[in-house]
C-alpha cells in the first residue's frame, strides 16, 4: 500500500538522519562526596541527644552512580522540674561528578532521588514528644542544565502530644526524576549537586517524676546507639531508608525509537484527520467515469450491469 511505503521511507530517513549524526559517548568519572551534617552524640545527665549521619557510594561506573545518605535524630529528657528539650538538625551532602562526551554532541544524565524513612515517638513517661522533616532541595551548578526538579515535599510532624500515652510511627517514601543536560566539548567537565534539609525533635518532660518526657527520632537507615533509648532504633531499615541518589547515562538508540514512534503517530493523526474531512465513502455508488458509461449502455439497449 502507498501509506505502509510512505512509513517506510520515512523510517529509513529517520534512521539515516541518526547514523550520520555524530556518535557520542558520554562516561561519567571522578565521583567525589562529601557530608556536612550537623553531628551531635550526649548520653550523659538527664537529656539525651543524637543527630548523626553518613554518605557512601554504592557503586560507580562510566556509565553510571549510586549514592546512599543515612542519618538519625533522636531526643529525650528527663527528671524533677520538668522543662524542654530540642535537638536541631542540619543534613546537607554534596556530590560532584564529571562528564566527557565529544565536542558538540548532546548529553544528558538521568538523576532519580529516594527519601525513606520514619518519624517516630516512643511513650515512657507522662510527657510527650515532636518529630519535624522538612522539605529536601537540590541545587545544581556547573556543566549542563538541571531540566525538571529533584527537590522533594516537607514530610511534616508528627506529635502525640494529644495522646501522650501514644507511641506513634509515620513512615514516609518520597521519590523525584530529573535531567542534567548539556553539550560535550570534548573535555571532562564538573557536575555538582548540592543536597539539603532540616529536622527537629523535641522531648517534654512535666514537672515531677524521672525521665518523663517521650523519646522523639527521626530514622533514616541508621540508628543513633543512645543508652536506654529505643525511638531511635533502626535496625529494620539499615541499608536501605535514608535518601539514594541513582544516576544513570540513556542508553543508545533510544532517541531513535523515540523520532520512529512519532513518525507512525503523526502518520495515524494525519490518516484519520483527512478521513474524517472528507467523510464516510457513501455505499452503493459508482465513480464518476463507470456511471456514464453505464448510462451510455442503457441509452444503446443493453441490460444493467
Amino acid at each position: 500500500m502507498p501509506q505502509l511505503r510512505q512509513i517506510g521511507r520515512l523510517a529509513l530517513a529517520a534512521l539515516a538522519l541518526a547514523a550520520a549524526a555524530p556518535a557520542g559517548a558520554l562516561t561519567l568519572s571522578n565521583l567525589t562526596l562529601t557530608n556536612a551534617s550537623t553531628s551531635v552524640f550526649d548520653d550523659d545527665g538527664p537529656i539525651g541527644a543524637v543527630a548523626e549521619s553518613s554518605a557512601s557510594v554504592g557503586a560507580s561506573g562510566p556509565a553510571g552512580f549510586e549514592v546512599q545518605y543515612a542519618a538519625v535524630l533522636g531526643a529525650d529528657t528527663g527528671g524533677a522540674g520538668g522543662g524542654s528539650f530540642t535537638q536541631d538538625f542540619v543534613g546537607t551532602f554534596t556530590l560532584s561528578f564529571q562528564v566527557t562526551e565529544s565536542a558538540g554532541v548532546s548529553w544528558a544524565v538521568r538523576l532519580d532521588v529516594e527519601r525513606a524513612g520514619e518519624l517516630a515517638i516512643m511513650s515512657d513517661g507522662s510527657g510527650f514528644g515532636t518529630v519535624t522533616l522538612d522539605g529536601l532541595s537540590v541545587v545544581h551548578a556547573g556543566a549542563g542544565a538541571l531540566v525538571g526538579s529533584l527537590d522533594l515535599a516537607a514530610v511534616g510532624t508528627l506529635s502525640n502530644a494529644l495522646a501522650p500515652g501514644d507511641s506513634p510511627v509515620q513512615p514516609f517514601l518520597q521519590t523525584a526524576s530529573a535531567v542534567v543536560a548539556g553539550v560535550g566539548t570534548g573535555a571532562a567537565e564538573f557536575v555538582t549537586l548540592t543536597f539539603a534539609f532540616t529536622a527537629s525533635v523535641t522531648t517534654e518532660d512535666v514537672p515531677g517524676g524521672f525521665v518523663q518526657g517521650d523519646e522523639a527520632a527521626l530514622r533514616m537507615g541508621m540508628e543513633g546507639g543512645l543508652l536506654s533509648f529505643t525511638a531511635d532504633d533502626d535496625a529494620g531499615a539499615l541499608g536501605t531508608d535514608g535518601i539514594r541518589v541513582t544516576a544513570t547515562v540513556p542508553e543508545p538508540g533510544a532517541e531513535i525509537l523515540l523520532a520512529l514512534g512519532l513518525i507512525g503517530l503523526g502518520w495515524f493523526d494525519r490518516r484519520r484527520s483527512k478521513n474524517g474531512a472528507a467523510g464516510p465513502p457513501k455505499r452503493g455508488r459508482l465513480p464518476r467515469a463507470k456511471r456514464a458509461r453505464e448510462r451510455g449502455r442503457l441509452a444503446s439497449g443493453a441490460r444493467p450491469l
